[in-house]
């Protein structure tokens, strides 16, 4: 009974020995069956806007700068603002001496009021001569007064005394406005919004019309000129929006418009200019900072294209490998514009398949892939 008993138990333990080796097997069968697949990346195909694009240096340029100047000279009295003052238009920045100007306001408005004392009383004069004329004209006519005495009657009541007068208060009445002017003018004020950059003139000191007091510039509105090559000149047009980096002002790109293209070539350089006008409406960009201007050219709208290094090249040939279920399935393709980062595809695919865009390069045509990331 004992050794029926142990006979029975060395068949159950090579049985469960067979068992676990027939599991173990099966075990390694599905796991390679699971790892026999390539894992890659996908990107669904989908009409973009692509172009090159070429990177330019340039500094920041002020757009509008106005030197501030008086329209008389005469000593500084009072200066209301310095390097680094905000104004708007009419802001008034200095005062000049008003106590000469006042009095040739003074001198100019006797004259002017002598003059028109002057004109009153010409014009009296010459009605009475008018008068008088009509009467000598019947005593004449009657015999009763002579022919010189008539004329000289005639010349009286001439209207060439009349108007010399009245050039004469004209010309004092122009020197009392221009006199008022000049008072007027002794607070000089801002002709635009801006900050002031320069600040010439100390107060105490002469303000002539020859060199400006203030300084004043507009940087809501900057320009960076920048020097195109030949072959990418035509391919710009004014108006043409451009992405602008400017380091020291931000860390994001700043968009620009092209508003001036330069017609013709530097003789030295051989290179064309062009402005590009950015807004400034915060500020924080300051005139002479250094700026990178990205210019896009060969544009292509509205196209089907793909990250460049799905494309692959084979026999003079480019293809590309599109995911269908879990095959990658390879496709012969025409390539228009590459620009590095995305290439046209003018023949061979359709917008929503998905593409490889990793992994690819490690496949053939119906191989088993196993997407690890993308846009599926």
């Amino acid at each position: 009974m004992k050794k029926k008993c142990i006979s029975i138990a060395l068949i159950m333990v090579l049985m469960l020995g067979i068992l676990a080796g027939c599991t173990d097997k099966t075990a390694k069968v599905q796991a390679n069956e699971e790892e026999d697949y390539t894992p890659v990346e996908i990107e669904t195909v989908d009409m973009k806007t692509i172009s090159n694009q070429t990177i330019l240096s340039g500094t920041v340029n002020v757009n509008k700068e106005v030197n501030v100047v008086p329209k008389t000279p005469g000593k500084l009295t009072q200066i209301n603002v310095k390097v680094g003052t905000y104004v708007n238009e009419g802001t008034v920045l200095f005062t000049l001496d008003r106590e000469d100007i006042e009095k040739q306001v003074q001198q100019a408005k006797k004259s002017m009021d002598a003059a028109s004392v002057n004109y009153e009383k010409t014009k009296e004069q010459i009605e009475n001569a008018k008068a008088n004329l009509e009467r000598t004209k019947q005593l004449y006519e009657q015999g009763a007064v002579s022919l010189n005495q008539y004329e000289q009657a005639q010349l009286t009541a001439s209207d060439s005394t009349m108007n010399a007068v009245q050039v004469q208060y004209e010309q004092a009445e122009l020197v009392y406005n221009q006199a008022l002017d000049s008072l007027k003018n002794t607070s000089v004020t801002s002709p635009i919004k801006g900050i002031v950059s320069m600040v010439n003139v100390e107060e105490g000191e002469m303000a002539s019309t020859a060199q400006p007091v203030v300084v004043v510039v507009d940087l809501s509105k900057l320009y960076i000129k920048i020097d195109v090559p030949e072959n990418i000149i035509s391919k710009l047009a004014i108006g043409q929006v451009v992405m602008v980096d400017i380091p020291s002002a931000s860390e994001k790109s700043i968009t620009g418009r092209i508003e001036t293209i330069s017609p013709t070539v530097d003789q030295t350089t051989r290179m064309y200019s062009i402005d590009i006008y950015i807004e400034n409406s915060e500020q924080v960009i300051k005139a002479g900072m250094f700026a990178n201007v990205h210019l896009n050219t060969d544009t292509k709208e509205n196209v089907i294209a793909v990250k460049s290094e799905a494309v692959l090249e084979k026999n003079n040939k480019y293809y590309v490998y599109v995911l269908e279920e879990d095959k990658a399935v390879e496709k012969e393709v025409t390539v228009g514009l590459d620009t590095g980062d995305y290439a046209e595809i003018s023949k061979g695919l359709e917008k929503g398949e998905i593409v490889l865009t990793k992994g690819q390069h490690y496949v053939q045509n119906g191989s088993k892939v196993k997407v690890i990331r993308g846009d599926k």
